[in-house]
């Protein structure tokens, strides 16, 4: 117990002491917060499989408008998304052409902009909050910010919430300064409101309305409060509207070259109204508190803190960056919860950077910005209605839920695996017992570190070696050494999703008839047939008096989009007999028998 208390101690003072030395420093702490935040989201961009279903639609979409060297017809597979911005391909297709057309090809070159967007807003956060809470509460609210879960997802994958998030921190803490502080004390304000237009329009090229909304419900809570909107008028609207919309405007003009002269011509008016909320379409309605949960599970570690930062916001509410926080989520919240028809991970983010100030808010004791400017060697607090768990517990549950989670998902365990597991089980239970004694600071170490660790580890090495979940990488991996003796294409059947396509062309959406003739025709290409196609291809190949080749192997792998097992067998037209360098991996050989009916469930065919 002794030893514990010690080491708890030790690393609250060295906290301490770093905190404040970063305080004094500025450009060495957006140095440390960039550093953080590319740690926590580099790894996942590199290593993490193309991920079903936006992604990889995504990816391939700027994929093919790189190939064609068109900067206005974004489609896939012939369609266009009429509720899907420009935006982000423009960013995509800017990486693709700075790096060359040897990355065209690899997912990383599409994650880029969504790789910068994430580091940049975690630096922006903390160079926009400093001026009105201080710059060690801004160390505190940046470094929990570029730690969360949903942040550090988004941050990875080729989708525009990664751009997105930076446009959120910098229109909302814009707004915040203009709010906050007196006209005779801003003499940024005119750089602030311009960049909260600018901020806005890039937007709006990303996603829609997602962030104008953002702000009106911001602004419409504070109305609540506050009885009085003139102090919208230094955001200076009238310039400040026409520069949004000079910005917006190549997305509605592209609309309307492909929408026959009038944008989003054709779509129903309750499809155009859900679509200026974002670009990501919801195919379920969300269960109430949806949002929340979400809320709840993408501010960890800091989430024990929410329900303190919040009473906090509500007691100081007179003080206008309390209030304005709390509009902000609040406000949002309520939109999500009440009005939102779009995925909870696509769209709660926009509240996390003013919960992570609101933390910062609470937990750290230095009051004024000119109190933090001292090194005042004061550690952070442990404010009442504080979640404690047990250490114990901490521990026992997180093994218990990664190993668990881990099992189910197939994934490989090695030593390196188990090692992750142990140092992250080890660096949460102890903030949790850091909580327990009061040592917030010591809490703040250890749980920042913990998640710095888990993000990385799970998207760069556990995630990429489970066996579910990644259909398109297992059949890479089970085709490569045949690859060597067949250069065709490749046609798979039982399997419709984009991520196919990325890994093998646009042949690989094929359909019965067209494998059929492969195999009728001994065509230099390999086959991947699902068991329920099985029926259905040799009433083909019957219809074409041929048989089916042998099998060389089989796949077996999960579809997630459709909760369905594959069980795939592998065929190559005209080859019977490989080459030794060509033979398929035991791994894969062949266990289960040919069904002799198809099956009749659809969800899965």
């Amino acid at each position: 117990m002794s030893t514990s208390v010690s080491v708890l101690q030790r690393l609250e003072r060295d906290t301490v002491r770093l905190l404040d030395f970063l305080a004094l420093r500025p450009g060495l702490a957006a140095l440390v917060l960039g550093a953080l935040a590319l740690f926590v989201y580099l790894p996942g961009v590199i290593m993490l499989s193309p991920v079903d279903r936006t992604e990889v639609i995504y990816t391939l979409t700027s994929q093919k408008m790189l190939a064609q060297d068109t900067a206005i017809d974004a489609s896939f597979d012939g369609e266009h998304f009429q509720f899907r911005p420009i935006g982000i391909y423009w960013f995509q297709i800017a990486a693709g052409k700075l790096l060359g057309e040897w990355s065209w090809d690899d997912v990383i070159t599409y994650r880029l902009p969504s790789l910068l967007g994430g580091v940049l807003a975690v630096v922006a956060l903390w160079w926009l909050s400093r001026p009105l809470i201080g710059p060690r509460r801004a160390i505190i609210a940046a470094a929990l910010f570029a730690v969360s879960p949903i942040v550090a997802l988004q941050a990875t994958l080729a989708i525009p919430e990664g751009p997105l998030l930076l446009t959120i921190v910098i229109t909302q803490l814009c707004l915040m300064r203009i709010y906050a502080s007196e006209p005779q004390e801003n003499r940024h304000e005119l750089w602030l409101a311009m960049g909260f237009w600018v901020a806005q329009g890039v937007s709006i090229l990303l996603n829609a309305l997602a962030v104008p909304i953002l702000s009106l419900v911001t602004v419409v809570l504070l109305y609540v409060f506050d009885r009085r909107l003139d102090w919208l008028r230094r955001l200076r609207p009238l310039i400040g509207v026409l520069l949004m919309c000079a910005i917006a405007a190549p997305w509605l003009l592209i609309r309307a070259h492909f929408d026959g002269g009038v944008p989003f011509a054709g779509m129903s008016w309750d499809k155009f109204i859900r679509a200026l909320g974002g670009a990501q379409n919801m195919k379920w309605h969300a269960a109430p508190l949806t949002f929340t949960l979400a809320i709840l599970l993408g501010t960890l570690p800091a989430a024990i803190f929410l329900f303190p930062a919040l009473r906090n916001l509500w007691q100081t509410r007179s003080l206008a960056v309390e209030r304005f926080l709390f509009a902000w989520i609040v406000g949002y919240w309520l939109y999500l919860e009440l009005i939102a028809s779009k995925p909870a991970l696509y769209t709660v983010q926009a509240i996390f950077p003013a919960i992570a100030l609101a933390i910062a808010l609470v937990i750290d004791p230095t009051r004024s910005p000119s109190q933090a400017q001292a090194n005042t060697g004061q550690g952070l607090i442990v404010p009442p209605q504080t979640l404690r768990m047990p250490w114990w517990l901490v521990a026992i549950g997180l093994s218990g839920i990664y190993i668990g989670g881990l099992w189910l998902a197939g994934a490989v365990f090695d030593w390196t695996i188990a090692l992750v597991i142990a140092v992250v089980a080890a660096m949460l239970t102890l903030s949790a017992a850091a909580i327990l004694r009061n040592y917030a600071t010591a809490w703040f170490a250890a749980a920042v570190s913990g998640f710095a660790l888990f993000i990385p580890s799970t998207f760069a090495l556990v995630m990429p070696h489970m066996e579910i979940g990644w259909p398109a990488q297992r059949m890479e991996e089970a085709l490569a050494p045949l690859r060597r003796c067949v250069s065709g294409p490749v046609g798979v059947i039982g399997f419709r999703e984009p991520s196919a396509t990325f890994a093998f062309g646009r042949t690989a959406y094929s359909n019965i008839p067209a494998v059929a003739d492969w195999m009728a025709a001994g065509d230099n290409a390999i086959a991947l047939v699902d068991d329920r196609w099985q029926p259905d291809l040799d009433e083909a190949l019957a219809a074409r008096k041929t048989s089916k080749p042998q099998r060389l192997g089989c796949i077996e792998t999960f579809n997630v989009m459709r909760g369905c097992p594959l069980h795939f067998s592998i065929y190559a037209a005209g080859r019977e007999k490989l080459d030794p360098e060509c033979q398929l991996s035991e791994e894969y050989a062949c266990t289960r028998p040919l069904p002799a009916q198809a099956d009749p469930d659809s969800r899965c065919r």
